[in-house]
């Protein structure tokens, strides 16, 4: 009779067959987005493939779930199956410049980790879902997938993204977003400049003020801001102008004091320029992630099994924002990267051209096989899954 490990390396063999045998299914469809960019929200075309990708292959779909047109909900197994995991398919694009992010790359490798498990593992024990998830980039996505329940009953949930690092562990900053709008009033800037106020100052006023809070920030938070209103002409003193700002931090409670503290910072400035400021939150802030230390040991130890070797990057490295962290505060959630080239920075058209390169795709099928064998082990050791659920709970 079998063993447990036995059985286990069974099922990743035939779990990576799978894979393989599917490889080129999945990377058309990565060619195919990084050539048909679509980006927040109007992510009608892509949506279309992925859920003929995954009804292809038996998975019950429901559209339009959460209010949002192009997310869906796909699922493989029995819902009375004692492990049901969520694996992420991202989709939309960056303005401009398209798959700045590599969510051609991330998207197709959860369906294809998807579709491989659903071929080998007992639809009894594991219920596999995917989750269509539109607007990472804008940042309310995956919130609206939270509130609207699409999570429910989901022990665990994973995407594997793509970078120039490869880890198993990563976190992102919490963010809150703010612009600031200034009201002053109008006056020639020569003749009459007694006369005037201006909203200006109380933006200038605003950055020389956080610049320097900064000093006295713990060194996980980040401000930064644009000034996007300034006013019309030099020869009138601006009667508006307007500033965006956003709060960035690891922990909860630095991103609440550091947030405060940047309101201060602008309703000081206001004051001490006899300005009226106007503040409005902006849409798409997020809370930092919430780790899940044995889920993501076990992805590094999958990465093992693949003969791979972490990169020397620390979990705080090289970090930004996503809307993934919402996902992390209701269910266990991991967010690795997989290397597509070396020296890369997100969002540049070098990132997007990254993507579109035998690397590229290599990492592709990185994410799906780790992923998948992610998954077997948590299906097959009872332990694991009270370690993450055990974990969740500690760090609630």
């Amino acid at each position: 009779m079998a063993s447990a490990q036995q059985t286990m390396e069974s099922d990743r063999k035939r779990v990576l067959s799978a894979i393989d045998d599917e490889a080129a299914e999945a990377v058309s469809l990565s060619r195919w987005m990084y050539e048909n960019p679509e980006i927040s929200l109007e992510e009608r075309n892509t949506s279309d493939r992925y859920v003929a990708y995954l009804d292809a292959r038996g998975f019950r779909t429901t559209r339009g779930i959460c209010g949002m047109e192009t997310a869906f909900r796909a699922e493989f197994g029995e819902a009375t199956a004692p492990l049901s995991v969520a694996l992420l398919a991202e989709m939309d694009a960056l303005p401009d410049i398209g798959h700045a992010c590599g969510h051609n790359l991330s998207g197709p490798a959860s369906l294809l980790a998807a579709s491989a498990l659903s071929q080998w593992l007992d639809p009894e024990e594991l219920r596999v879902v995917v989750i269509g998830c539109p607007a990472e980039e804008t940042g309310v996505g995956k919130p609206r997938l939270v509130e609207g329940g699409a999570f429910e009953g989901v022990d665990a949930a994973m995407m594997a993204h793509a970078s120039d690092m490869r880890r198993a562990h990563r976190l992102f900053l919490g963010n809150r977003k703010f612009e600031f709008v200034y009201h002053g009033r109008a006056a020639h800037a020569a003749a009459y400049p007694e006369r005037g106020l201006n909203a200006l100052d109380g933006v200038i006023a605003l950055f020389v003020s956080v610049s320097m809070l900064r000093q006295q920030l713990p060194r996980d938070v980040r401000l930064h801001g644009v000034i996007h209103e300034g006013g019309q002409a030099p020869n009138i003193i601006p009667e508006r102008a307007a500033a965006k700002y956003w709060a960035r931090a690891l922990e909860s409670q630095h991103l609440e004091d550091a947030a405060e503290r940047l309101l201060a910072c602008a309703r000081g400035a206001a004051e001490a320029t006899g300005t009226r400021l106007e503040i409005e939150p902006i849409p798409g802030c997020s809370p930092p992630m919430k780790p899940n230390l044995p889920l993501a040991s076990a992805y590094r130890r999958q990465l093992g099994h693949l003969g791979l070797e972490e990169t020397d990057h620390a979990p705080s490295e090289a970090i930004g924002s996503s809307d993934i962290t919402h996902i992390s505060q209701v269910v266990p959630t991991i967010h690795p990267n997989f290397p597509i080239a070396e020296n890369l920075a997100l969002h540049t058209r070098e990132f997007a051209q990254a993507t579109h390169t035998p690397l590229g795709e290599a990492g592709l099928l990185e994410g799906a096989r780790a992923m998948a064998f992610t998954v077997i082990e948590l299906a097959h050791s009872e332990t694991l899954r009270d370690d993450v659920a055990r974990a969740a709970q500690v760090e609630a």
